[in-house]
C-alpha cells in the first residue's frame, strides 16, 4: 500500500474511534480513555489536526486525582458493555478520587508530557495557550509518582499492579504474580467474549489483578507500603518514560511560560531518577532490570524492556550495540517481523499472548525514538520499515505474531494508527 494511503487510512481510522474529543482505544474492546493509548493517540492527532491533539490530552488530565495521579483509565458512565467497570475499582464518589469522573484506582506511564511536546513542536504558536494550562497539572502527576510511589526511599517509584506497567501480562510480572492471592472477579471478563483466548491472560491471572484491586480499595487508596501492597515493582520502562517525559516537561516550562523554576526541578527530577536507576537497576552485563521492591529482588526477564531505557538516553552506546546485537540475532530479538516483545529463546515465549511475545508498535515507537536520538537512523528506519510492514499486512491491530506477521487482540486499535502518523511524518523523533 502507497505511504499516502496508509497515512489516510490512519486519519480515518483515528476520525472514526473520535468520541467527541477523546479517542477510545479499539470500538471493539476498549470504549473508554485509557491514560497512555490517550497520549500516543494526541502525537498521532497532532501531525494533522494539533487543536484536536490539544484535546485529546484536556480530556485526559481532567479526570486527575486531587493528590495529583492521573488514572489510567475514565470511563464513560453512558458505556456499559465493558467490565471491570468503575463501581468495581471502589472509585466512585471517593474522597481520594477525581471529584468529576469516575475512573480507576490505578495510573499508567508517563508519555503525556512528551505527547505534548510534539503537539506544541507541530502546532506551534496557535497551541501554547492550551498547552500552557497544562503544565500544573503535569507537574503534578510527575512529582506524584515520586512523593506517592517511593515507599522505600530508593529514589525509583514503583508500580502497584501489572496493569499500571502497560505491559500487563508480560512475563516481567511472573515471579512477583505467583505470590500474589487469587480472588474472586467479581466481573464478566469481556476481553475473551471478543478476542480469542489464546491470544489474552489466563484466568488465574486476572484473579490475582483483582486481588491486587481490592487490596488498593482496602487501604483507603492510600500510598504503598511493602506491607500494604503484595505488589510493588520497579519497572524500568516506564522510569525511563518518565525521564523522558520530564525533560520533556522542562523544555515546556522553558518555551511556553518562561518558567526556569519549575523546568530546573523538572530537570533536576529527570537527572535524579537517571541516576538512581543507573546505579540500582544496572546488572553486571549492563542491562536494566527490573526491581521487586517487595522482596528485594532483581526481575531479570528476557524482555525487550531492557532496551527501553534507550528513549531517555540511558545506558549510553553500550545497551544500543546490545539492542542492535539483538535485533540481529535469530536466536533472540531477530524475528521475521520485528520487534517481539519477549526473546524468541526465552521459555516464556508465546507469540500470540499478550505481551509475552508480541509485537506492539508503541514499543517500536519507543526504541526507534531512542535509536534516532543516539544517531543511528539506519537502525531506526528498519523499524520503521518493520512497523509500516506489519500494518499493511494485517492492518491496524492492537499487535502481531512476530513469527508470521498475523494481527491479534483488538481491531482498529487507535494508537497503532496514531504512532504510525508520526513515524511517516517525521525523519528525527
Amino acid at each position: 500500500m502507497p505511504r499516502d494511503d496508509l497515512r489516510d487510512a490512519a486519519r480515518a481510522l483515528l476520525r472514526e474511534n473520535d468520541r467527541g474529543g477523546s479517542t477510545i482505544p479499539s470500538p471493539s474492546l476498549y470504549p473508554h480513555i485509557w491514560n497512555w493509548d490517550a497520549a500516543f493517540c494526541a502525537i498521532g492527532w497532532a501531525t494533522f489536526d494539533p487543536p484536536r491533539a490539544l484535546l485529546e490530552l484536556e480530556r485526559l488530565l481532567a479526570g486527575r486525582w486531587p493528590d495529583g495521579m492521573v488514572p489510567h483509565i475514565l470511563f464513560d458512565p453512558a458505556e456499559r458493555g465493558y467490565e471491570p467497570g468503575a463501581r468495581w475499582y471502589g472509585t466512585i464518589g471517593h474522597a481520594r478520587a477525581a471529584p468529576a469522573h469516575q475512573t480507576s484506582s490505578l495510573t499508567q506511564p508517563p508519555v503525556a508530557a512528551s505527547a505534548l511536546r510534539r503537539v506544541v513542536q507541530l502546532g506551534g504558536a496557535g497551541t501554547h495557550d492550551r498547552a500552557r494550562a497544562m503544565l500544573a497539572p503535569l507537574d503534578a502527576w510527575h512529582r506524584w509518582f515520586c512523593a506517592a510511589r517511593d515507599p522505600l526511599g530508593l529514589g525509583l517509584p514503583a508500580i502497584i499492579h501489572p496493569w499500571e506497567s502497560g505491559w500487563d501480562n508480560s512475563p516481567r510480572w511472573d515471579a512477583a504474580l505467583e505470590a500474589v492471592p487469587e480472588a474472586e472477579l467479581g466481573f464478566r471478563r469481556v476481553d475473551t467474549s471478543k478476542v480469542d483466548a489464546d491470544q489474552r491472560p489466563t484466568v488465574d491471572k486476572y484473579r490475582r489483578y483483582a486481588h491486587l484491586i481490592a487490596q488498593t480499595a482496602a487501604r483507603d487508596f492510600a500510598p504503598p507500603t511493602p506491607e500494604s501492597a503484595d505488589f510493588l515493582m520497579v519497572d524500568v520502562a516506564l522510569l525511563a518514560i518518565l525521564v523522558r517525559a520530564e525533560r520533556d516537561l522542562a523544555a515546556l516550562h522553558d518555551e511556553l511560560a518562561q518558567d526556569g523554576k519549575r523546568a530546573h526541578a523538572a530537570t533536576a527530577r529527570a537527572e535524579a531518577l537517571a541516576r538512581a536507576m543507573q546505579a540500582r537497576l544496572l546488572d553486571a552485563h549492563g542491562f536494566f532490570v527490573d526491581f521487586d521492591a517487595r522482596r528485594g529482588a532483581t526481575i531479570d526477564a528476557a524482555t525487550i524492556a531492557r532496551y527501553v531505557p534507550v528513549y531517555a538516553g540511558l545506558g549510553g552506546s553500550a545497551l544500543v550495540d546490545a539492542l542492535l546485537g539483538e535485533l540481529d540475532d535469530p536466536r533472540r530479538f531477530g524475528a521475521p517481523y520485528l520487534v517481539p516483545t519477549v526473546a524468541l529463546d526465552s521459555p516464556s515465549f508465546d507469540g500470540r499472548r499478550y505481551w509475552r511475545g508480541p509485537c506492539w508498535i508503541n514499543v517500536n515507537w519507543l526504541l526507534i525514538c531512542g535509536l534516532r536520538d543516539a544517531g543511528h537512523d539506519a537502525a531506526a528506519r528498519r523499524l520503521v520499515d518493520a512497523s509500516v510492514a506489519l500494518v499493511e499486512g494485517a492492518g491496524f491491530r492492537e499487535y502481531y505474531d512476530p513469527h508470521s506477521g498475523e494481527g491479534l487482540g483488538a481491531e482498529r486499535f487507535s494508537w497503532t494508527a496514531a504512532l504510525l502518523l508520526d513515524l511517516l511524518a517525521r525523519s528525527v523523533c
